[in-house]
């Protein structure tokens, strides 16, 4: 077995740590001190114009011939910048959440009868999100409905910055954010045990995961929001955040079919199916508010 890497929340931040998080930090103030729509508009114009010049464009345009290929090579840079300009402006908003949770008029709710249900219903919950819109956003649904909440999160490898982000993100997930580790799954099941929900982000690509179709190619995804729902017995609500307007958002909520057979497998793999097969409608419904520069395909870019 290979031996992990220091930790690099339990070492000691270097001088390039240091000068990130002021960076960082005058962010966070302008987040949330300058009016909301200078501030995300700033974030949005820089992105729009440095990550097009950024190896990351190749994977963001290489992804959208892959899995959109009807696109125009002009259409698809369109949607890139677009990607872009929402990555700007949720990187502000991410600065800012506590006061986007507290304007009565940042949100719309928009549930299934049954997804209503089970956030005003007094079990837990596993909801499983994706990078789309704002990802941040669908936490403070657990709040609004006070459903106590537990993430799964990939750690930031600067120090100083992770500590910042998880203080924020802090009042929405009561049950803590857990960097993903063989630890974090002991975590969640004793917090699925106590009543605590889980939120976790499916649409990235796990190197442990099952094969299932998303956009047609098998790729590999997380099966865990699967195992846990089949376990635990409980159900999964897939949901996501889209952008509607400066700092206003449309939270969408669906149950998922729950499946559960002789053959726990082959349960663990339709449900997985299920969870990719809401994500990939979602993309195609704007697949300008996803973010299609991770990995998700393995192309080596």
């Amino acid at each position: 077995m290979p031996v992990s890497a220091p930790d690099p929340l339990h070492s000691r931040p270097t001088l390039s740590h240091r000068v990130e998080y002021l960076g960082f930090r005058l962010m966070a103030a302008l987040a949330r001190h300058l009016p909301p729509r200078i501030a995300d508009g700033i974030s949005a114009a820089l992105w729009r114009a440095i990550a097009p010049r950024l190896r990351r464009q190749d994977r963001v345009l290489n992804n959208l011939a892959l899995a959109l290929p009807h696109l125009t090579g002009a259409e698809r840079e369109e949607i890139a910048l677009k990607v872009w300009d929402n990555l700007g402006r949720t990187t502000m908003e991410a600065l800012a959440l506590d006061q986007i949770a507290d304007d009565p008029d940042a949100i719309e709710w928009q549930l299934t009868d049954e997804a209503r249900a089970v956030l005003e219903g007094a079990g837990p919950a596993i909801f499983v999100g994706l990078h789309a819109g704002n990802w941040e956003i669908p936490a403070l649904a657990a709040e609004a409905f006070g459903k106590p909440l537990m993430g799964v999160y990939q750690k930031i490898l600067n120090p100083l910055v992770d500590r910042d982000v998880s203080a924020l993100r802090a009042r929405f997930y009561h049950g803590g954010m857990h960097a993903k580790g063989a630890e974090t799954v002991t975590r969640i099941r004793r917090g699925l045990s106590a009543g605590l929900s889980v939120a976790i982000m499916v649409d990235l690509r796990d190197a442990h995961g099952e094969y299932v179709p998303f956009f047609g190619v098998p790729v590999r995804s997380t099966t865990f929001p699967a195992l846990l729902a089949r376990l635990y017995r409980v159900p999964i609500v897939a949901i996501r955040a889209t952008r509607i307007g400066p700092r206003r958002f449309r939270v969408d909520a669906v149950t998922l079919p729950y499946v559960e057979s002789e053959n726990r497998k082959a349960d663990i793999l339709a449900i997985t199916q299920q969870i990719q097969a809401q994500c990939e409608s979602w993309i195609r419904e704007n697949p300008a508010q996803w973010m299609w520069g991770h990995n998700r395909w393995d192309q080596g870019l």
